[in-house]
Formats: structure tokens, sequence, C-alpha cells
């Protein structure tokens, strides 16, 4: 339930105080951490208690047992009158001016008592044209109200009564329709605060869980606090969790995660002074996923993602269902090629010395250098996408060129065919007289590029092993993920949690993949296909839909015997199509031993994708209904366990990750939430059974904070300030002073823009201005 119930002016006066509300200390008007003001902002007063201020008798004879129940009293009673209270603090002296233990005077005020410093209002300001100008201008909300109240100790019955009190106020009171805004009236219960919490770390915006709570209390009448309020609490909060620094924040953040996870892996680069460089870190099920899956990876690195301005980097590949998956993720502070040194290797340690067999990434030098010396036995594959970009900013944006560089990146098969068709690009594509000139500029930029052919070109690619893998749009595609969490305005702590709520997400959804798996099949379109049918059985469902693509390619392609048949054992069958007039054109060669049965393509798929291209295909249907039935059984080597549903089954164990505190806190809370959000919603139509439910939910709350006095009632037990602050008693190994500052390149809060986007803003620019000009 959203709220506790009202408290009345009964329960807080003399003879209605067994409920005992919590030990609070001195704290300013509107205090969320106050046990006591638990309530909601609409007061039930009872008819036969009601306190008239003029009745001296009755105000003379309230007696109260704590400071808090006072001081709730008078709050009470000024929510109904109309005016807001501003608490005076306590004294703990005796009437001799001695101290003591016990708060003996304590009082409360009128919210609009006094003048506000350098008020123009107030009298005693007549020279107020010659003070400094305030540098934030704020409204008179003081008229220097004289209303007032003091309670004083009773040695006798060691209760508080009413010393002394004046009730006469100089400014109008609050109607009721907007007592809601009142400052001391405004307070957030236990639940809400946990809701509010919940709410944050799943990246909800805080008008939206606003709103969440408005409807849950039947309006924002009925909430308690204003939207304001919120987003203070959210605000404290965050201040709170980075008091003792970030550098102590990110140690405790990884001490936290290895005592839940003890595969978790991480390491922090401190340079010279002391201060946090870099940082990387994979936890046990990214350690896991690369066991099974980190035969290639895309790695990228993306800006706004958090407050320190700091570049993310991912280690993201493919799983069994050709889905990104994150191997490793760090925080950079440079991207030079000593820091992509220390990460490359830190990575390599993390997983144990494995190495991967391709890496795909920009065209970034420093990227390639740290690649050189820490992985020198890796595949380095550059992004097809961003050279095409770079062309493009370059200046080479016209057409024939992209078709012709987009022919050497996919359809070349031979080192010999990609020289032919590279000076034939050079040849067709620059001319002079069309105004397509080869500068120096261009000339440099195809220069480099040729001298790196051997990463970008499929005439090399097709030798090393890729998952279909050309480019790091699958890090971006996981960078379109990131943006849906992670904010440039986030501080690390938020970041940190926001990217364990992106790995969880991609998490869920591989194991709905698998639930999908174990109860369906994949649609079968060939029903007749005996290779289809057994591949069915093996492949996940994405993969299986690109294998139905290949074999509906293969009905396109006529088959015969090559005149080179018999080179090493292996019969050679040439592949191809008839263009319009019969001629015969995209000719491939399949390699078939019916012994061992294997089948080689020229244009290998299989050894760059890992599934059978329809060349092969076509041969197997071709010669396994055409008096070689055993070639239809496909042998298992063709059928690469990484695209299957058993990938990962192997030898590789995680230790079981272990619940913590506030894991089992989050998980009883959703019980007993769960529980009685159900058991109000049922009941509440009924008067007899609410009271009922009201009244044995007093006592319930009662008895439990009786069973807890040591702690808060509502609050888990979590790490205590003394855990993190660095100079705790606590023996803890040497680490770093503070996180170095970074200044952040990009200072738009706007999204990034490419050059690409800049040159056509420009453009544009340029014709709004001509037009203009023109109308001139």
């Amino acid at each position: 339930m959203m709220d506790s119930a009202p408290i009345t002016m009964d329960e807080v006066v003399d003879g209605a105080n067994e409920q005992k509300m919590g030990e609070t200390e001195t704290e300013p008007a509107m205090d969320v951490d106050v046990d006591v003001q638990k309530t909601t902002v609409q007061r039930e007063i009872d008819d036969e208690i009601k306190i008239i201020p003029s009745n001296e008798e009755t105000w003379m004879n309230l007696r109260f047992d704590t400071k808090d129940h006072g001081l709730l009293w008078y709050k009470c009673y000024a929510h109904d009158k109309g005016f807001s209270v501003r608490e005076t603090g306590g004294v703990k002296r005796t009437s001799n001016n001695k101290p003591c233990e016990v708060v003996r005077y304590f009082g409360g005020r009128c919210n609009k008592e006094g003048w506000r410093q350098g008020s123009a209002n107030n009298p005693a300001n007549d020279d107020h044209v010659d003070q400094k100008p305030r540098s934030r201008i704020t409204k008179e909300d003081r008229w220097d109200c004289k209303a007032v109240i003091r309670f004083q100790l009773e040695d006798s019955s060691q209760k508080y009564y009413i010393s002394s009190w004046l009730d006469e106020h100089n400014h109008k009171m609050i109607p009721p329709s907007s007592r809601q805004f009142m400052r001391s009236n405004r307070t957030m219960n236990e639940v809400q605060k946990f809701l509010i919490d919940m709410y944050h770390k799943a990246g909800i915006s805080i008008q939206s869980s606003f709103q969440a709570l408005c409807l849950a209390a039947g309006g924002r009448e009925n909430v308690g606090f204003t939207q304001m309020d919120h987003k203070n609490y959210i605000r404290t909060k965050r201040q709170k969790t980075m008091k003792f620094g970030e550098a102590t924040m990110i140690y405790h953040h990884f001490k936290s995660e290895a005592s839940m996870d003890p595969a978790f892996f991480y390491e922090i680069q401190v340079d010279i002074n002391e201060e946090i460089a870099s940082i990387f870190w994979a936890d046990g099920r990214m350690r896991m996923d690369y066991f099974y899956f980190g035969d290639t990876i895309s790695f990228d690195t993306t800006y706004r993602t958090n407050k320190n301005a700091r570049p993310l980097a991912l280690f993201v590949g493919f799983n069994n269902y050709r889905e990104s998956c994150v191997f490793g993720a760090a925080l950079l502070y440079d991207e030079t090629s000593a820091t992509f040194d220390w990460l490359f290797k830190q990575f390599l340690i993390c997983m144990n010395g494995k190495e991967p067999g391709a890496v795909f990434t920009d065209q970034a030098a420093a990227i390639a250098g740290g690649l050189r010396t820490a992985l020198p036995r890796t595949y380095h594959g550059l992004c097809t996408f961003h050279i095409t970009m770079n062309a493009k900013s370059n200046g080479l944006w016209w057409s024939p060129f992209l078709e012709e560089l987009s022919f050497l990146m996919y359809d070349l098969e031979t080192e010999d065919e990609f020289d032919y068709y590279w000076k034939k690009m050079l040849e067709n594509c620059f001319n002079e007289e069309e105004g397509k000139k080869l500068t120096s500029k261009i000339e440099a930029w195809l220069q480099n590029l040729h001298k790196v052919r051997s990463k970008w070109s499929s005439a090399w690619l097709k030798y090393h092993f890729a998952c279909g893998m050309r480019s790091s749009q699958l890090s971006e595609s996981c960078n379109s993920h990131l943006r849906k969490y992670l904010k440039s305005k986030l501080t690390l702590w938020e970041f940190f949690i926001q990217f364990n709520n992106l790995l969880e997400a991609k998490r869920h959804k591989e194991l709905r993949n698998d639930y999908d798996a174990l109860n369906t099949i994949p649609y079968l379109v060939f029903t007749n296909s005996e290779v289809l049918q057994h591949f069915v059985t093996k492949y996940t469902q994405p993969i299986f839909g690109n294998m139905q693509d290949e074999y509906s390619k293969s009905f396109k392609y006529h088959i015969r015997p090559n005149n080179s048949k018999d080179i090493d054992g292996m019969f050679a069958y040439e592949l191809h199509k008839l263009d319009q007039q019969g001629n015969p054109i995209d000719k491939r060669i399949v390699m078939v031993d019916f012994v061992e049965r294997k089948l080689i393509c020229s244009c290998k798929m299989f050894e760059k994708c890992g599934w059978l291209c329809h060349h092969v295909l076509r041969a197997i249907d071709h010669l396994g209904y055409g008096g070689h039935p055993e070639i239809l059984k496909i042998h298992t080597r063709y059928i690469l366990k990484r695209w299957t549903y058993d990938a990962k089954s192997g030898d590789f164990t995680l230790p079981a990750i272990q619940d913590t505190s506030e894991r089992v806190y989050c998980s009883r809370v959703k019980q007993l939430t769960g529980s009685m959000n159900l058991l109000a919603t049922r009941t509440s139509m009924d008067d007899d059974i609410y009271k009922m439910l009201e009244e044995g939910m007093q006592a319930l709350k009662i008895r439990a904070e009786s069973m807890m006095p040591a702690m808060k009632f509502g609050q888990p037990s979590t790490s205590t300030e003394a855990e993190l602050n660095p100079t705790s008693s606590e023996s803890e190994p040497h680490w770093a002073k503070a996180l170095k500052v970074r200044t952040d390149p990009f200072k738009s809060r706007t999204r990034r823009k490419n050059r690409i986007e800049i040159i056509r803003e420009r453009r544009r620019q340029t014709k709004l201005q001509e037009r203009a000009a023109e109308g001139k």
C-alpha cells in the first residue's frame, strides 16, 4: 500500500502515545528521514478534540511523550489552520544553564517568521539600494510573522508541555486546496522511497516515476510531496553515494561485485599521480560467453555515456543466436596506443590468455598499434562501414567510385582480381574532364587504404573465420541499445547501475530464445529436403533461417563436372548461373571428396561464416539424388557447434552467484508489497473490512518495530558509512586518491554528428543564405 494510515490529532496528544514513531535527530522542517512524519497530507481531526487557540486551559493541559510528538501535533494544527511550520532547535540545558543529555526546550515558528536576507520589505533595509546585488533572485515569502510556540520538559512527569505560544498571524492562511504544497507537511514514507529508488535504478525519468506514484496514491494531492521533492531526494541520495569520492566508490562497487560473483574480474590503471586513468571489468557471465563465442570480436568506443566524459569501450561478439553479447567493458581516459595496449593486455589476462581469431575495429591508428602489441596472432579486420564514411568525408562521394569500392570489399575472391579491379577503379572513377580529379589528398588516402587492403577486402577476409561479420556495426548496434540506458548526465555510480541493467536485458532475451528453442521448431519451407531436415534440429532458428535462404538461392545454379577433376582425390564441379542471353555467369568451383564427405567451395562461406553456402547445397542435392546418396548425410564437421543449441555445453563452469542482503531485502519487499497491494485492492471498497485491516496493520507495525529496535523501520541493512569511508580503521589495500579528471571534448548535450552530417548541414545553411541574399 502506498501511504501509511492518516494520523489524527488525538493520536498524538497525551493518552494516545502508545505507538512509538521512532527516534530522530535534529532535522529540518522537510526531512524525509523522520519516522514521525510518515503521514498523508490530509489530516483527519476528531470533532470531539478540536484544539481551540483561545481555550487556554486546553493548551496548558496538553502533554507529549517526546519532542517529535509535540512537533507533529503543532504541524497537524498548522496544516488544518493553513500555515506552515519551521522548527526551532532543541536546547539541551537545564534551567541553570547546565548541559544535559535530554532536550528540555524546543519550539516551532510560522514559516513566514522574520525576513529574507537583504529583503526590500524589511524596514531595517532602507538603504538596500546600496547593498550588493544578490546572485540569485528569490521570491519574497516571509513577512516577519510573530506566531510561535514553545515546549518545555516538565520535571515531575518527564513530558513536554506548552510553555508559551502566540497564534496571531499577519498574513493570509492557505486554503485547503493548496495545503498540499506547504513545506512542513510534505513527507515521503518508506514505501514511496523504495519505489523511487527502484524507478531510478530502472532508468525511468523523474516525471514518469512521479506520475506513477500519483496514480497509485489517487492523485497528486494525496501523494504527500511534490515533483521537486522527488528530484531533491534523488539528488541528495546521489550526493551521499559520492560523499567519499569516485575512486572510493569504484573500489567498493567492484568489491561488492566480486563478493557476489567470484569470477568477476577488474583492473584499474593508475597514473603517476595516483589517480585513476582507465578501468576494465568483466563479470563471470562475460567470461563464460567469451569461452564459447570469443572466436570473433567487434571492438568500438562510444562517447556520452557518463558524466565523466570517458569513452566506453566494448568487446562485443555473436552468441549462437547471432545476437550481440558483451565480453568486457572499459572506461578509458584517452584513446592512445599506450591505453589500448594496456586494455588489450588486461582483456587477454581476464580471458586466461585465449586470443580471439579476429577483431574488427575502425581505422584508428592507435587501436591498430595496441592490437599489434597485445594480440599479434589475431587477424585485424577493418569496419567496411567506416571505410565508406571516411571515403565520403575525404571527397569521394560520387556513386561510381562507391560502387567500385563496394565491389572490392565484398565480391572478389583472389588477390590478382583485386589488383586488376583496383587499377580499373582508378582509371574509371577519376576523370579530369568530368571534374573528378585525383587530388593529392585523395591519392594519399587511397594509398593508405591500399596498404591495409588485407584487412577489408574479401579476397583476404575469406581465409579468416568472422561469423559473417564485416564491420564494427555489431558494436554500433550494441551502442544503440546503450543509448536507451546511458546518458551523459549519469554519475559513475548511476552508470554502473544502468550498464548492469543493459546486460540483464540482453541476457534475459537470450533466455527467452532458449525457451522458444525448447518449445518451437523453425518453419521448414522446403519440406522434402533431406539436407534441411538434418539441419533443422541442430542449428538455432536465426542460423537455420540463413541456411534456408542459401538453399533457396541454390536453385538458380547449374552444375556440371569440371575438366580439372580428381585433384588430390577430390572431384571438381563447376556451378554457374545464366544471364538473359544464356551465358554462364557467377562461376564457382565446388570440390567433393565422396569417401571423406568433404565439400569445399571457392567462395569460402563456411570458412568465414560457419554455415554452408548455396553452391555446396546445390552440389549436395545434385550428387545425392544422382547416384551418391552418401553425400546427403552431412558430416559433423559442417555443423559448427557455436551455431547450435548445444553451443554452451562444455567444461567451463561459473561459481554460483551469492545472494546479498540487498537482494534478499528487495525480494522480500516485492513479495510483501505484492500481497498487501492485492489485499488492499480487493477489500478497500468495504468500509468495515477496510477499518479492520487498518487496525491490524497498525498492530503489526507496532509489533515489528518492537522486535527490531536497533535499526530504523523499513530500511535494509546495507553498507555503513564507515565501510565507505577511506579513512576507516578497517585495513584496506592502497588505493587511488581520485578519478583523473577528463574534460568533455563534446560540450553540447545533443547527439554527436559525423562528418557527412556536418557537411550536409553546411551545404543546407549555404543554400539558405544564398536564397536570403537573392530575396534581398
